[in-house]
C-alpha cells in the first residue's frame, strides 16, 4: 500500500479520489488551505482507513514553502499528486507574491512544492491538466500576468502540461505525467458538465495508484498533447522562468 499525498484534497475532485484510495488501503496526506476546512474531511475519511492532514495557502509561496516542511516530515511519499486548482472570478485580486491567481496556485505552487520535495517522492508524480489545455497559451516571458479569468485557467493547465513534460525528463526514476480529469461538475466547471467527481475522482485515482505509464493521460487512454507543448525548448524555458518566480534561483 502506497503513502499517497493529494493537494486541494477537501472538496471535489481531489476529495473523491482520497476517499477511494483511502478506501484501498493506501495512506493519505489530505491536503486542505485551514485547518478548519481539512479537519472535518480527515474526520470523515479517517473512519475508512489511514488519514493524515496537512495545511497551507497554495497563493502564498511562504505558505507553499511551510507546507514542502510539512510533507516532509511525513516521511518519504510514495505519490505526489498536485490536484488542487481554482477557476478565478473576475476581479479576483493577485496571490501574496503578486501573481495572477490562477497561475499561482494551478502552476507555480506545484513547480515549487515539486522543486522541494522530488528527492522525498519514490514513485508517482501527477499533474493535472484540463479538457481547455488545448486553447492554453504558454509565453515563457510572460508568465503570471493579468488575464480574463477563462484565459487565465486555459493557460495555467496548458502550464501543468508543460511541466510534467519537463518533470518527466528531470526524473527519469519516476513516473511522471499529468491525467485530464474529465470535464464534470465541481465548482469549478458549469452545472451542465457531463460527468461527476467520481469520474474525476477515479481517474485521479487510477494515475496515483492504478496501472499509469506517465505521460498525459484522460481515463485509460492518452490524451493529446498540443505540439508546442512537447518542445523541449520552450519546456527549459518555462522552468527557468518558474525557478525565478519561486525564488528558487536568483
Amino acid at each position: 500500500m502506497a503513502t499517497i499525498a493529494i493537494t486541494g484534497s477537501t472538496d471535489g475532485i481531489g476529495r473523491a479520489a482520497a476517499r477511494r484510495l483511502v478506501a484501498g488501503g493506501h495512506t493519505v496526506v489530505l491536503h486542505a488551505r485551514t485547518e478548519a476546512r481539512g479537519a472535518p474531511v480527515a474526520d470523515e475519511l479517517g473512519r475508512l482507513g489511514s488519514v493524515r492532514l496537512v495545511t497551507g495557502d497554495l497563493a502564498d509561496l511562504d505558505q507553499v514553502r511551510s507546507l514542502a516542511g510539512a510533507l516532509g516530515r511525513q516521511g518519504d511519499l510514495d505519490v505526489l499528486v498536485h490536484n488542487a486548482g481554482v477557476w478565478p472570478p473576475e476581479g479576483a485580486p493577485p496571490s501574496r507574491q503578486g501573481h495572477e491567481l490562477a497561475f499561482a496556485v494551478n502552476a507555480l505552487a506545484p513547480h515549487l512544492l515539486t522543486a522541494l520535495l522530488h528527492e522525498r517522492v519514490r514513485e508517482r508524480l501527477v499533474f493535472l491538466g484540463s479538457g481547455m489545455v488545448g486553447s492554453g497559451r504558454v509565453d515563457a516571458d510572460d508568465l503570471g500576468s493579468p488575464r480574463p479569468p477563462r484565459r487565465a485557467y486555459a493557460d495555467s493547465k496548458a502550464l501543468d502540461v508543460v511541466l510534467a513534460l519537463a518533470w518527466a525528463r528531470r526524473l527519469p526514476s519516476l513516473r511522471v505525467g499529468a491525467v485530464d480529469p474529465g470535464w464534470v461538475r465541481t465548482k469549478l466547471a458549469s452545472p451542465g458538465a457531463p460527468g461527476d467527481v467520481e469520474d474525476g475522482g477515479g481517474r485521479v485515482a487510477r494515475a496515483a495508484a492504478g496501472e499509469w505509464a506517465g505521460g498525459y493521460t484522460a481515463g485509460s487512454s492518452r490524451a493529446r498533447i498540443p505540439r508546442a507543448l512537447e518542445d523541449p525548448g520552450l519546456q527549459d524555458r518555462v522552468v527557468a522562468a518558474m525557478d525565478r518566480l519561486a525564488g528558487l534561483t536568483g
